[in-house]
């Protein structure tokens, strides 16, 4: 009888474990960052190509964990393409600076992701071409710590990085003549 009793309590005790493990909230966010973009700069005219790491083509917010570990979030995921996302931003930031439509734009994002420390940092390279000719060639960089902890500053941040890296490769672009 007592032995039936311990296993009854047992029983109860490892069935509210097991539900208190599942009923921790999990979150199912979607970041965007082209919320504020124009319409209009959603149409792309001019050839504008934009490549990404292949980490960051999981669709999951990038961390970066150590020096040799790149991990994409299972919850907290960007509404749309990533990569199409940057080209409408470098896009816009081309048509407010004017940038001519016939230059052809080849960008490489490397680096497009936050550090367990809260940095927040964007690698890329920008090739543009004229048919078919090398007209320049250059590294764009940003690194910065978030204001606040969690995946919103995160992405709030980078979003400030990468609008900042776009206006200044436009006006690099604006000198082509």
């Amino acid at each position: 009888m007592k032995i039936c009793r311990l296993l009854v309590i047992a029983s109860a005790l490892c069935f509210s474990m097991l539900c208190s493990c599942t009923s921790s909230q999990i979150s199912y966010d979607r970041y965007s960052l082209t919320e504020n973009i124009s319409s209009s700069s959603f149409i792309v005219k001019r050839d504008l190509n934009v490549e990404l790491n292949e980490v960051l083509n999981d669709g999951g917010i990038v961390l970066k964990t150590s020096n040799v570990s790149l991990q994409s979030a299972n919850n907290h995921r960007w509404a749309s393409s990533l990569k199409e996302q940057l080209r409408v931003i470098l896009n816009d930031a081309l048509n407010k600076t004017n940038v001519r439509e016939d230059l052809s734009l080849n960008v490489y994002v490397s680096k497009f992701y936050g550090t367990t420390d809260g940095h927040c940092i964007i690698d890329m390279t920008v090739d543009s071409f004229k048919k078919e000719k090398a007209l320049y060639t250059k590294n764009y960089s940003f690194n910065r710590l978030q204001n606040k902890d969690g995946y919103q500053s995160l992405v709030d941040t980078l979003k400030i990085g990468f609008e900042s890296l776009s206006e200044e490769i436009a006006n690099d672009l604006s000198m082509i003549k």
